[in-house]
């Protein structure tokens, strides 16, 4: 019995009941070896890792417009407007899912503890992208 199985020891709301286990734990091998998020009472959870990892990049890319997309419209605002805008780039970009215990399990079990939002290499691209100095920054406008 996997980890996963003594949590869900009843059928959870979704489970239609093609996904109870039948027979022996050998029956229900992971069929993504690479990954370890197999349950074998719910093999979705993975697809909600899946699903949940594709929004977390999307994100991380629609920010990444938003300050390009700021710092093109810093260039055309007045001088009083254009330093308020400047001092908030970043406002209204990030919001923190730390609170939500399904992020956190997300996390842990996709990521292994690292979040995905906070990272240095996007931090880093975040900054070029706010000072208008990386190879991406809109400069064609």
């Amino acid at each position: 019995m996997s980890v996963n199985d003594a949590v869900f020891k009843d059928r959870v709301p979704w489970d239609t009941g093609n996904n109870r286990p039948q027979g022996d734990e050998a029956d229900h091998m992971d069929p993504m070896d690479e990954m370890d998020l197999y349950c074998s009472i719910c093999p979705d959870i993975s697809d909600f890792f899946e699903l949940t990892d594709a929004m977390v990049k999307e994100i991380n890319h629609l920010r990444e417009e938003v300050v390009r997309w700021r710092q093109v419209l810093i260039k055309y605002l007045p001088p009083d407007w254009a330093d308020g805008l400047r001092q908030d780039i970043y406002d209204n970009v990030y919001c923190s899912f730390e609170d939500y215990d399904a992020y956190s399990k997300f996390i842990n079990a996709y990521y292994s503890g690292m979040d995905p939002f906070d990272n240095e290499e996007h931090s880093a691209l975040m900054k070029r992208l706010c000072d208008g100095s990386d190879e991406t920054s809109i400069t064609y406008i």
